[in-house]
């Protein structure tokens, strides 16, 4: 068949790319009535949203739009447009009412399906959408605008979708097996955009000595206080859980520092806060025959406590009659300043998120185009711009595609 044989209508909207962004982005032109085509590269849309929160999808946080500006890391200012036009309140109300599926609030303002299953979301979103307007298995490989304005995207198997705008939302590098594999970044070098370097964010560590750490793999300690350092320099720190694995750590405040550590970055957590030298002095004083390792366990999971005895040096049952200052102190230590170095780069290929992506400054951010190829559109994470975990990366997919649809003019 002829490449000219191959070329479809020309569609209003081509979304290359089945991810959040791009479903999104497919919901909104559906409901305002545009002409429009996904293109996924993989056989089936959704695939890294079905990874999400643990398999539940952490679909939005329910915070203000002024309150969302300080999940971004530095790039608040230019996604405030989007969160602002569309905040998260609005989203909720789409998503119940539109694309019919029940939410349900959990702490810290996170929005999940009320079934507790992230296929429940791909399939809302599928349905919605109409799988006539989903072409799956087409992998963008050239993307010109041609000289009657018209968009191009033609496949590696020599297909053609043409289109009067564009939206690029192909996606990071993370999980390259559900289709974020580069390719909007490829694409949009080759349109003229200048691409930031991509790197894992919301990604587990490995670290060094983890088997001297007698921790078991799966235990997760809440409420702790983690920072990278330098010396005696804190370069950035965060709070939330930590969870122990095979191979280091994760959990929400490991993860967030992810973006910002590399190898041989050392990473000092405070597993107990609220916790004093004095607080430990005194129930160590009211309890000599209890083990030392019994009262810190008060505070702090049970395997923490005997990890922090034994890295003092003591014996593991020592009591606290028997417990000396220095001991006390280095047990202190052990559980408030737990200090590890990572032992190699975050892998960006299991990163939940990528940080990096096509330069903003080459982005008008009251309307998500291009500033360099007139009918582009960028979202997701096709833009150098990542968030904080809690379901705000997903926040912010969903409001640019919101943007982007009300700022399309024909």
């Amino acid at each position: 068949m002829r490449d000219e044989e191959r070329i479809k209508d020309i569609f209003d909207l081509g979304i290359i790319g089945g991810g959040a962004a791009g479903l999104f982005a497919a919901s909104f032109a559906k409901k305002r009535g545009l002409s429009f085509l996904v293109l996924e590269k993989t056989d089936s849309p959704g695939k890294k949203l079905l990874l999400t929160g643990g398999g539940r999808c952490n679909i939005l946080n329910l915070k203000s739009a002024v309150e969302l500006k300080n999940c971004y890391h530095d790039k608040g200012n230019f996604l405030y447009p989007a969160l602002s036009h569309f905040p998260p309140s609005e989203a909720y109300s789409f998503i119940e009412n539109e694309l019919g599926l029940k939410l349900a609030e959990e702490e810290n303002n996170r929005i999940f399906p009320a079934s507790g299953k992230a296929r429940d979301v791909v399939d809302s979103l599928i349905s919605y959408i109409g799988r006539e307007n989903i072409k799956t298995l087409f992998e963008a490989d050239k993307v010109i605008r041609n000289s009657e304005g018209i968009w191009e995207v033609r496949s590696r198997s020599g297909d053609v979708i043409r289109s009067k705008n564009l939206i690029l939302a192909a996606g990071g590098s993370s999980y390259p097996q559900t289709g974020s594999a580069g390719d909007s970044y490829r694409i949009a070098e080759s349109l003229g955009h200048a691409v930031i370097p991509a790197r894992a964010a919301l990604a587990a560590i490995k670290i060094s000595g983890r088997d001297k750490i007698k921790v078991p793999a799966g235990l997760t300690v809440k409420g702790c206080r983690a920072r990278i350092v330098q010396g005696d320099k804190t370069i950035r720190e965060t709070e939330g859980d930590v969870l122990f694995t095979h191979e280091g750590l994760s959990g929400p405040a490991i993860m967030e520092l992810s973006r910002d550590v590399k190898k041989d970055s050392v990473i000092k957590i405070d597993m107990a806060p609220d916790l004093t030298d004095k607080i430990l002095t005194d129930r160590i004083g009211g309890a000599p025959q209890k083990k030392l390792s019994n009262v810190l366990g008060m505070f702090v999971a049970g395997a923490v406590a005997e990890n922090a005895v034994m890295t003092s040096g003591a014996d593991p049952d020592i009591t606290c009659a028997k417990t000396t200052k220095e001991i006390r102190r280095s047990a202190l230590k052990a559980v408030k300043e737990m200090t590890v170095q990572v032992r190699s780069d975050p892998d960006i290929k299991t990163a939940y998120v990528t940080a990096g992506g096509v330069d903003t400054g080459e982005v008008n951010r009251k309307t998500l185009e291009s500033k360099i190829a007139k009918g582009l559109y960028l979202a997701g994470e096709a833009l150098d711009r990542d968030g904080i975990s809690g379901g705000y990366n997903l926040t912010i997919c969903i409001a640019e595609a919101k943007l982007i649809l009300d700022s399309l003019l024909f």
